[in-house]
């Protein structure tokens, strides 16, 4: 089964990850497939808005736990780490509006995924965290810029310093999310506004996406090359080590 679902509706592209069993969470292969689904809509003249959602409960659980800080051999933690914020870059400079469908779990890379995006509407039924702390790590995909630029540097400080969750009323309130509705109606809402979008004349729209986004964009490409860095350093970490070990033999014990 394909982990990208794509496929192009007056004019949206619509991106969904589809991996519902384990709430859309990554793998290596995963990574692969985003980036492919990126590009896709980055080049296919058709499409003029990009729609991110997720299959099944969740928007996207960001890295499978199962194989976090895993690498196959010869992989090094830099080569991947590069490869996986590719993704975050090529969304950056999509070069079109893009829209994220919020719900259920959006964790980690999946929640600096919707951050990335130019409007986030969400479901009463989110649960929004950047968790990586509790692994020993941080964000690395410009989520420390990202949110900064939503909600300020106090409310950043606390989403990474505690890895907690926060529901759908507080992301809405701390200016998270945009526009909240009712399980039922959030593709509906989604693909209305990305249709009024799609209907307006494309250069005006990127013109107005562009005013806004060079003032942000160069800080988060600057973050995204930080957070390179302090990760590298975490990785190599005896906490780190100490946590991925627990992790470990606790999946082990399950089995």
């Amino acid at each position: 089964m394909s982990y990208m679902k794509t496929e192009i509706v007056g004019g949206v592209g619509i991106l969904s990850f589809n991996r519902p069993e384990v709430h859309n969470a990554m793998d290596d292969e995963a990574i692969a497939e985003i980036y492919d689904a990126f590009v896709w809509a980055k080049q296919n003249k058709d499409v003029r808005v990009v729609v991110l959602r997720g299959e099944g409960k969740s928007f996207h659980a960001g890295r499978d736990v199962r194989v976090m800080g895993v690498r196959k051999p010869g992989v090094s933690h830099y080569e991947f780490m590069k490869t996986g914020q590719r993704n975050i870059v090529t969304l950056l400079e999509m070069g079109k509006p893009t829209i994220a469908a919020m719900k259920g779990g959006t964790v980690g890379g999946g929640a600096e995924f919707a951050l990335c995006c130019d409007i986030r509407v969400s479901s009463t039924e989110l649960k929004f965290a950047l968790p990586e702390v509790k692994f020993g790590l941080a964000v690395d995909q410009g989520g420390s810029a990202l949110a900064v630029s939503l909600i300020g540097p106090s409310k950043t400080k606390w989403l990474l310093m505690t890895g907690e969750t926060i529901g759908a009323q507080t992301a809405l309130e701390w200016g998270v999310v945009d526009f909240l509705v009712a399980p039922e109606e959030l593709d509906a809402k989604v693909m209305e506004i990305a249709t009024k979008i799609a209907a307006n004349p494309t250069r005006a729209v990127l013109a107005a996406k562009d005013l806004v986004d060079e003032l942000w964009a160069d800080g988060v490409r600057a973050a995204i090359r930080r957070e390179l860095t302090t990760q590298l350093a975490l990785f190599a970490s005896e906490e780190f080590a100490e946590l991925r070990a627990k992790r470990q033999a606790a999946m082990q014990a399950k089995r």
